[in-house]
C-alpha cells in the first residue's frame, strides 16, 4: 500500500511558514482546472497523456531545465525529467501489446504547457524523448517508465557540416527546374576535369594549366579557378528550346585589365538558320575597361549592333548575367553586373533585331574570338578568376541568392533567423533582427554552430522555445523595463536570495580576433581592473575569435565583453518562487507576470533585507529551472546582474571618441590650453573634429580636462594670397621655404599654393617642424599644364631631413598623361621606390588629385584618388616599410621638372587643401576636478566619464 503524503505536506507548511509552501491552489498543477498538460506525437496528431503522469504513489513530478544553467555561457538543450504509469505496456516502445507500438521511439515528439493566465499555453519544454526507461517494483503493482525529454539543440548539435560551400548548395541543393548546367568550379587542385554536379551535367574540360582552387576571393564559395592563359569549355546537355536564357558566373577582371577583345564567355547555341545568331561573346574592351556583347551568325558576321555596358569592372568581384529573351521577332538583351563588394547593381540592356533563342550548347571561358569584327582576342585569359557557372531557360533577378551571393555583411539575427529556415526550425525571435552585429562569411559548420556563431558575434541569447529556437537581440536586452517586480518583505520568493561576489565571470582583458585583424582591450583603472591588488584585481584574460563583417570593429567587441565581465556588484545566481503561494494565489497578476516571463527578461526584487546593498536586486534572466508536483509549481530563475545592459544611447560620436587609445604628443605646462594628441602605439583611431559633440571630457595622468575644441593639426584650404612664401594656413604653424629655386617661385593664389617650376633638376619644397615621426596627411595636387617631354613631379613629405633625406608619397604626371602613385624613400639622395600604383585616370591640367600619405613606425601608406571623388578608396594603393629614418623632422611638399621636360619655365605644381589629421590639436580646460600638475609626452588621454554603448 502506497505510504500516505498528508503528513508529509502539513509538516512541510509547518517549516514554512513564512515562505511559500502548497497553498489553496497551485498554479498550473495537473490536480486543478489550470492544469499542466502533457501531450506525445501518436500517428500523427498530438494526444494528451497528463493522466499518466504524476499519479506513481500519488507523488511524482515533472523536473524542467531550460536556458543557461547555473555557471553556463549559452543555452544547453532543455530537458524534462518525468514518470509515466506504465500498467498496460503503452509506453513500452517494444511491447507489441501495448496500443502505442510502432508508434513511439526514440525522438519521439514531446510536449509540456502550463497557462499562460492569459488563456493560452505557455510551452515550458517542446522537444523529443531521447530516453525510454520502463521500471517497476517488485511485486508488479507499480509499473512506469522514466522519461527524459530533451529540447531540439540536442539533435541539432550532432547534425553534421556540410560538405559544399553556401553557392553551390544554394543552386544545387535542390538543383531548379530552369538549371540546364551547372559547374562550381570549385575543384582541386590536380583536378582533370571540372565536374558538375548535375545528373544530367557533364563536365568542364579545360586547356594548359590553370591554377585551379587558386583564388579565394569570393565569401560564398570555396576557391576557385584562376586562369593561367587557359580556356574552359563546358557542353550542355540537350533541352527543348527556350524563349529566354541566361548565363550567369562568377568572375575577377584583374586590376590592370586585359587586352582589348579578350573573350571572357562564349555561349554557342544551336543553328536556327543561315543568318541567325549562332553564338555570343562577352567581351573586354579597353574603352572603358568594361564589357561588352556581341552576337555573330555562323561565319562570324555581327548581327546588329554590340550591347555595351559602362562599368569599369578591373578589380571587382562580380556576379556577371547575360541574359536574351524573346521579344515578338527580336530579343531582349541584358548585361548585369552585380559588384559583391560594394552590394550594387549595374545593368546594361537593349534589343537586338534578330530572332530564334535556341538551346545552349556549349560555354567557354577564354577562347579566340570566333567575331569577324574586332576588337577581336587571342585565346587564354590569365589572372581571371571563374566561378559558379550556370545556364538557366528563364531570367531571375540577380540577387535571387540573396545573401547566398556574399555572406559578409549578413546581420546576426538574420543569419540565424535564415538558416532556421533553410533547417526548417521553428523560430521565434525579441528585438530587430536587423539591428545586430554584422556577419564575417559563412563557413562549413552544422546548423547549429552557425547559429551559435551568430550568437557569439551579436552578444544576445539563443534559446528553445515552442519545439524550435528563439533568438533575444542584445539590444533588447538593454535598457528594458522589468517584466517582473517582486517584494521581498511579500513573501514573494520561495529561497533566500543569495547574493555572491566571486571572481568567476571577472574578464577585465579581452582580446576579440576577426579575420586577420585582432585587438585587445583592458580596464586599466578601478577595482576590477588589470591593475594588483589591492588597486585592481590582476589580469582575467580571455582569447575570443569572433566571426564579424569587415564593418566590425573587433576592439568595440573586445571593451564590450570587457564591459560584461567587470561589473562591480554581487550576482544572484537564483531567485525562486512558488507559484502555489498564497502571494502569487491571490494576485493573478503577478502569476500571470512569471508565466510570461522569456529568457533575458528582467526582474526586480524590491525591499531587500537591510544587510544587503541598498536598492532593488536587478537581474535578468539566464535560465530556467522548474519542479511541477500536485501541490506546487517551483520556479528558480538562472539570473545574472542586469546593470551591464543599461547603456547610452548608440551614436556615432560616443563609438568614435570613446577612443581605441591617445596619447599626449608634446608635454604640457599646468596652464597650457593647447594640447597635441595622436593615437596611441599601435592604434589609428582619431577624435571627432564635430563641434556639435563638444564639449566633453578627458582624463590625462589622473587630471580631468574639459576638451572644447578639436582640429587637425594643420589645415590648408589655400584662400589667401601670399606671394614669394606660402605664409600661415588656417589651422597650425607657418609654412618655411626650405630650399630650392627663388622666393618668386612660391605662392599662394587664393586657390591653390603653387610651386613654380622655373628651372629643371632643382627642387622646390615647402615644410613645416613636425612634432611627431608619425603622420597622416591629406593633399591635393595637380599641374598647371600637362607634361611635355618628360614627367612632371609633385609629392607630399615626411620626415624631411633635407632635400636629400626624406620619405614622399610622389606623384608622376607623365607625357602620355597618366598619373603613377609612388612611395618613396631620399637616403643620402639616393631614391628607392617602396611601392608604385597606376591611377585608373587620364590627367587632365587643373584637375586635382587628392593623396593620403600615412607614416607610423616602420609602415608607409599612400592611396591616391580624383578630389572630385565622392569617397575615398577604402583600400591603400601602396604600402611598405623602411626604417631608415626615424625621428620626426619636417612635413611638407616637393616638386621637380628633370632634364628632358619642355614645359614653359611657368609651369608649376599646385596643390591644396593640405591636412595633417594626425596628430590632432585638443583645445581644453585644465583642472576641472582640481588636479592641477604639468603632463609629459606620452601620457595616455581617454573620456573621464565615459558612457557605456553597447555594439
Amino acid at each position: 500500500m502506497p505510504t500516505p503524503i498528508a503528513p508529509f505536506v502539513s509538516a512541510f507548511r509547518r517549516r514554512l511558514a513564512n515562505l511559500p509552501g502548497p497553498g489553496a491552489r497551485a498554479g498550473g498543477e495537473a490536480s486543478n482546472d489550470q492544469p499542466v498538460v502533457i501531450e506525445m506525437w501518436v500517428r500523427g496528431a498530438w494526444v494528451d497523456i497528463t493522466s499518466y503522469c504524476m499519479v506513481r504513489d500519488d507523488s511524482g513530478r515533472v523536473d524542467i531545465t531550460t536556458g543557461i544553467r547555473t555557471e553556463g555561457q549559452q543555452a544547453d538543450q532543455a530537458e524534462a525529467r518525468l514518470q509515466l504509469k506504465n500498467g498496460d505496456g503503452r509506453f513500452s516502445p517494444r511491447n507489441p501489446a501495448g496500443p502505442y507500438y510502432g508508434a513511439i521511439g526514440r525522438n519521439t515528439p514531446m510536449r509540456i504547457s502550463v497557462p499562460d493566465g492569459n488563456g493560452g499555453k505557455t510551452y515550458v519544454i517542446w522537444g523529443d524523448v531521447t530516453q525510454w526507461a520502463p521500471n517497476w517494483d517488485t511485486t508488479g503493482n507499480s509499473v512506469w517508465v522514466d522519461i527524459t525529454i530533451s529540447g531540439p539543440i540536442r539533435r541539432l548539435a550532432q547534425a553534421p557540416a556540410p560538405a559544399r560551400s553556401v553557392l553551390y548548395r544554394s543552386i544545387a541543393e535542390p538543383a531548379g527546374a530552369s538549371l540546364r548546367a551547372y559547374w562550381p568550379v570549385e575543384d582541386a587542385s590536380g583536378s582533370k576535369t571540372i565536374v558538375s554536379p548535375l545528373t544530367s551535367g557533364s563536365p568542364m574540360t579545360f586547356t594548359g594549366t590553370p591554377t585551379l582552387a587558386g583564388f579565394d576571393g569570393f565569401a560564398a564559395s570555396d576557391p576557385v579557378v584562376l586562369m593561367a592563359g587557359n580556356v574552359l569549355t563546358g557542353g550542355v546537355a540537350n533541352y527543348s528550346n527556350p524563349t529566354m536564357t541566361q548565363v550567369r558566373f562568377l568572375c575577377t577582371i584583374p586590376a590592370e585589365g586585359l587586352s582589348d577583345g579578350k573573350v571572357i564567355c562564349s555561349i554557342d547555341q544551336e543553328d536556327y538558320a543561315a543568318g541567325s545568331p549562332q553564338f555570343w561573346e562577352l567581351f573586354y574592351t579597353t574603352t572603358g575597361n568594361t564589357l561588352w556583347l556581341r552576337q555573330n551568325d555562323s561565319d562570324g558576321n555581327l548581327l546588329g549592333i554590340e550591347l555595351q555596358h559602362t562599368l569599369d569592372v578591373r578589380g571587382r568581384r562580380l556576379y556577371v548575367s547575360v541574359e536574351m529573351q524573346e521579344s515578338g521577332a527580336n530579343i531582349s538583351r541584358a548585361i548585369r553586373l552585380y559588384d559583391l563588394t560594394d552590394q550594387i547593381q549595374y545593368d546594361a540592356s537593349d534589343t537586338a533585331f534578330v530572332s530564334a533563342l535556341t538551346r545552349v550548347t556549349r560555354v567557354q571561358f577564354g577562347p579566340a574570338s570566333r567575331s569577324a569584327v574586332g576588337p577581336t582576342g587571342t585565346s587564354g585569359l590569365t589572372n581571371v578568376a571563374i566561378g559558379h557557372v550556370t545556364v538557366e531557360d528563364t531570367i531571375t533577378p540577380l540577387t535571387v541568392l540573396g545573401v547566398h551571393l556574399n555572406p559578409v555583411g549578413e546581420r546576426a539575427g538574420r543569419r540565424i533567423q535564415r538558416v532556421c529556415a533553410e533547417a526548417a526550425i521553428p523560430f521565434q525571435w525579441i528585438g530587430d533582427l536587423d539591428d545586430t552585429t554584422a556577419m564575417g562569411n559563412q563557413g562549413k559548420l552544422n546548423p547549429l554552430e552557425l547559429m551559435r556563431e551568430a550568437e557569439a558575434a551579436d552578444g544576445g541569447m539563443l534559446y528553445e522555445a515552442a519545439g524550435g529556437l528563439a533568438y533575444r537581440t542584445r539590444v533588447s536586452l538593454c535598457n528594458q523595463d522589468p517584466q517582473l517586480v517582486l517584494d521581498y518583505t511579500a513573501f514573494n520568493l520561495s529561497e533566500i536570495p543569495t547574493p555572491i561576489e566571486d571572481d568567476r565571470y571577472i574578464q577585465n582583458q579581452v582580446s576579440v580576433t576577426a579575420g586577420d585583424a585582432t585587438a585587445t582591450y583592458s580596464l586599466d583603472e578601478g577595482s576590477l581592473s588589470i591593475e594588483q591588488p589591492p588597486t585592481g584585481v590582476g589580469v582575467y584574460g580571455a582569447n575570443i575569435t569572433l566571426n564579424l563583417g569587415t564593418s566590425e570593429s573587433p576592439l568595440s567587441h573586445a571593451a564590450w565583453r570587457v564591459h560584461m565581465g567587470t561589473v562591480d556588484e554581487p550576482r544572484y545566481p537564483q531567485i525562486s518562487v512558488n507559484l502555489a503561494h498564497t502571494s502569487f494565489v491571490n494576485n493573478p497578476d503577478l502569476e500571470r507576470a512569471v508565466l510570461n516571463l522569456r529568457q533575458g527578461d528582467r526582474i526586480l526584487v524590491q525591499n531587500p533585507p537591510t544587510w544587503l546593498p541598498p536598492g532593488a536586486i536587478d537581474q535578468v534572466i539566464l535560465g530556467v529551472e522548474r519542479a511541477l508536483t500536485h501541490f506546487e509549481h517551483r520556479i528558480t530563475f538562472v539570473c545574472a546582474p542586469a546593470s551591464p545592459y543599461r547603456v547610452g544611447v548608440t551614436d556615432t560620436v560616443l563609438a568614435v571618441i570613446d577612443t581605441d587609445g591617445s596619447a599626449l604628443v608634446e608635454d604640457a605646462t599646468p596652464t597650457a590650453t593647447a594640447l597635441t594628441v595622436a593615437p596611441s602605439a599601435g592604434q589609428s583611431g582619431l577624435w571627432t573634429t564635430d563641434s556639435a559633440n563638444l564639449p566633453l571630457d578627458v582624463r590625462v595622468g589622473g587630471e580631468v580636462m574639459r576638451v572644447t575644441n578639436i582640429t587637425d593639426w594643420l589645415t590648408d584650404t589655400a584662400t589667401r594670397t601670399v606671394a614669394s612664401s606660402w605664409g600661415t594656413p588656417d589651422v597650425g604653424p607657418a609654412w618655411s621655404t626650405v630650399g630650392g629655386g627663388s622666393a618668386s617661385d612660391y605662392a599662394v593664389n587664393g586657390s591653390a599654393l603653387i610651386q613654380t617650376l622655373s628651372t629643371v633638376d632643382v627642387t622646390r619644397r615647402t615644410a613645416v617642424t613636425a612634432v611627431s615621426p608619425d603622420y597622416d596627411v591629406y593633399c591635393d595636387i595637380t599641374t598647371s599644364a600637362l607634361a611635355l617631354g618628360d614627367s612632371l613631379y609633385g609629392a607630399v613629405t615626411g620626415r624631411m631631413l633635407d632635400a636629400a633625406n626624406m620619405y614622399m608619397a610622389r606623384l608622376e604626371f607623365t607625357t602620355s598623361n597618366t598619373i603613377i602613385l609612388v612611395v618613396r624613400k631620399l637616403i643620402a639622395d639616393t631614391g628607392t621606390d617602396l611601392g608604385t600604383y597606376m591611377l585608373p585616370v587620364t590627367h587632365v591640367a587643373g584637375q586635382f588629385v587628392r593623396v593620403r600619405f600615412q607614416g607610423v613606425g616602420t609602415q608607409f601608406r599612400a592611396k591616391a584618388w580624383l578630389a572630385t571623388d565622392p569617397v575615398e578608396p577604402p583600400d591603400w594603393h601602396v604600402t611598405g616599410t623602411d626604417s631608415s629614418i626615424s625621428p620626426a623632422y619636417t612635413i611638407g611638399t616637393r616638386s621637380i621638372r628633370v632634364t628632358g621636360n619642355t614645359n614653359a619655365a611657368t609651369v608649376a605644381i599646385q596643390y591644396d587643401n593640405y591636412r595633417v589629421v594626425r596628430p590632432q590639436t585638443f583645445t581644453v580646460t585644465r583642472s576641472v576636478n582640481g588636479v592641477v600638475k604639468a603632463q609629459l609626452a606620452g601620457e595616455d588621454l581617454r573620456l573621464a566619464y565615459p558612457t557605456i554603448v553597447s555594439l
